[in-house]
Parts: C-alpha cells; sequence; structure tokens
C-alpha cells in the first residue's frame, strides 16, 4: 500500500484522532481526520496510508483516493510522486 508524507499532523476532536495535513500538486492543503493508530510513523515523518489510482506518464503526477473525505471535500487528489512512500502502481 502507498502511503502520504504529511505535511503536518495535529490534534483532532478526541484524544485518539489526528489531524493529517498534506498539499495536492497546485500547493492547496487538504485536512484529513483519522484515528491516530492510522498513521504510519518513518522518523520524524508522518505517513498516510492512500490508493493509487493513477500515474500521469507525462507529469509523474500521482492520482491517490483518501481513505474518505477530507474537510475539503475532496475524495481523489493529484500529488507529486515525492510525496509518496512505497509502490505507485494503480490498483484498479
Amino acid at each position: 500500500m502507498a502511503r502520504l508524507r504529511c505535511k503536518d499532523v495535529t490534534p483532532g476532536l478526541r484524544s485518539s484522532e489526528r489531524v493529517a495535513i498534506f498539499a495536492d500538486v497546485e500547493g492547496r492543503d487538504h485536512f484529513l481526520r483519522v484515528e491516530g493508530d492510522f498513521l504510519y510513523r518513518e522518523g520524524e515523518q508522518m505517513l498516510l496510508p492512500v490508493a493509487v489510482v493513477h500515474r500521469d506518464p507525462e507529469t509523474g503526477f500521482v492520482l491517490i483516493e483518501l481513505p474518505h473525505e477530507a474537510e475539503t471535500g475532496a475524495n481523489r487528489i493529484w500529488v507529486a510522486p515525492d510525496q509518496i512512500e512505497g509502490p505507485v502502481e494503480a490498483v484498479a
């Protein structure tokens, strides 16, 4: 499974929740509330599990599907390939 690098992670509404913050290719920040143990830690970096839908052969950008709708209303976003850890093959 692919994992998206988070720009930041902040506390959620409950003590067990976290808000993962990450950006799309246009620099817009997205916010996703998840249970804290859903995130992975690699050193100081927090990673969010995502599904890879498509990789654009011209730009290299990766279309990912989020675990659920972000606070911005997005379910899928385009991200730069260097934001992804793990396999970048489409699942479909």
